[in-house]
């Protein structure tokens, strides 16, 4: 309406922002909503309601109230709405949280690592497999959750916008030409919808495609995979009989409800399950969305009015996250009495490098020999090194080649290399996401 009859040859400031500022009111929000008990449509009630109010404020635009949402269906009103909310909430709030999130977690592994690197055991087929750090661990996760914000932006760098359409009942402009068919319809449109912000698809059905919409979903559940994992993980960690991180203690703190032997990460455990739950409803947005039938229902409709729904708990459970993460310190005792337990882990590094030696024999299985016991239990860091130090005298090896073997059996010193690998990348995620939480601001405005 503003664009079609206020915004010409005789326009009016004062009447283009009256326009504008119709329908903010509370007021005006519960007329509408009334208007709807007689239209039996939301839409259309919005729709009647402005035109009231422009015939009885703005009288001298009351014949031409029907420019008001004129040749169009609520879906190029509603559906570009959405791709507004949607813009706002995933790349300014959304991306906002996420990056304090982050954020965060750097400023709590840097309090960890005081004592440079914090060494910790590595673990597959839930077994003790190697030496790793803490900063390793983060990074890894962090550069999967930069890689995937990456896909949700274009080749220059910005967030590629949810969508909007402005084309009729069906997407054909059939109303629009049919009245006037010497208007460039295409072009109106186009430069309507951009000029929201939102990506404009020129051929829809009465929908927008929500091929974009379904991309972003499944990255965000993406996302969210790669925090559910890392706190998962963190909580594998802070459990019995490990404790390599312990809550801290605090007077007065109940840490369950009956045992008062222990203390529990239900902060951490219950954000699992938040994330857990948008994911699932993200994913069944990302594949319903674009499920409608023919042209059209209102079933899409109603699920992106729910948007909302499926967000609000990720915001919830990273505060959870990381405001608990913050209560837990290292438990350097029982890590190093892991690494005592385990000294095996240091294996696969001492019979690689036995072979770059070009020893005789089957380095693998000399290893293995001293790391796990007949009986199968691993041996222990007395053991496991009398036993190294036994093989290297059978295999006459040089001293400098034997000390050099021995001193691999520190799990610091198998590390180095990890820890400035990851410190290197940590320093570069640190600028990202902080680039990144200045241009989710852009977006919140």
């Amino acid at each position: 309406f503003v664009r079609v009859v206020v915004e010409g040859p005789d326009e009016n400031p004062e009447d283009i922002a009256a326009i504008k500022s119709f329908g903010e009111t509370d007021e005006d929000i519960l007329r509408a909503e009334y208007l709807e008990k007689f239209t039996d449509h939301d839409t259309a009630a919005a729709g009647d309601y402005l035109k009231l109010l422009i015939a009885r404020k703005l009288p001298h635009f009351a014949e031409n109230v029907e420019a008001v949402n004129f040749a169009n269906t609520s879906e190029d009103t509603m559906g570009n709405v959405f791709g507004i909310i949607a813009n706002k909430l995933v790349f300014g709030h959304f991306m906002s949280t996420l990056s304090d999130f982050c954020i965060e977690l750097q400023g709590i592994n840097t309090q960890r690592e005081d004592l440079k690197p914090l060494v910790l055991p590595a673990f597959t087929h839930q077994q003790a497999a190697e030496p790793t750090t803490d900063g390793k661990k983060l990074a890894v996760r962090l550069r999967a959750i930069q890689y995937h914000v990456g896909k949700m932006k274009d080749p220059h760098g910005i967030f590629y916008p949810f969508s909007g359409k402005l084309g009729g009942a069906v997407g054909n402009l059939t109303c629009h030409y049919a009245a006037y068919p010497d208007i460039d319809w295409r072009k109106f449109a186009r430069e309507f919808v951009e000029g929201l912000g939102l990506h404009y698809e020129e051929l829809t059905d009465q929908c927008v495609s929500y091929a974009v919409e379904a991309q972003h979903f499944m990255t965000i559940t993406n996302i969210l995979t790669q925090i559910i994992k890392l706190t998962k993980d963190f909580v594998k960690l802070c459990a019995c009989p490990a404790q390599f991180f312990v809550k801290e203690k605090r007077a007065g703190a109940k840490g369950s409800s009956i045992m008062p032997n222990k203390s529990n990460a239900w902060g951490m455990e219950g954000a699992i399950a938040m994330l857990k739950e948008s994911r699932a409803k993200l994913i069944f947005l990302a594949c319903e969305l674009p499920g409608y039938p023919h042209e059209g229902d209102m079933e899409r409709s109603y699920l992106f009015r729910n948007i909302a729904d499926a967000f609000m708990p990720i915001f919830i459970a990273l505060k959870r996250i990381s405001r608990e993460m913050k209560s837990y310190r290292v438990n350097r005792k029982k890590i190093d009495a892991f690494f005592h337990e385990y000294p095996g882990m240091s294996g696969s590094s001492i019979q690689t490098v036995l072979k770059s030696y070009g020893i005789s024999g089957d380095a693998y299985r000399m290893v293995q020999s001293i790391s796990i016991n007949p009986d199968g239990s691993y041996a222990n860091a007395e053991k496991f090194q009398s036993g190294l130090e036994e093989q290297l005298e059978k295999l006459e090896l040089p001293e400098k080649q034997r000390d050099e073997i021995m001193a691999l059996c520190d799990p610091k010193n198998l590390t180095k290399k990890t820890d400035e690998i990851a410190s290197e990348n940590l320093e570069m995620l640190s600028r990202y996401f902080k680039a990144l939480k200045e241009t989710a601001k852009k977006y919140t405005k």
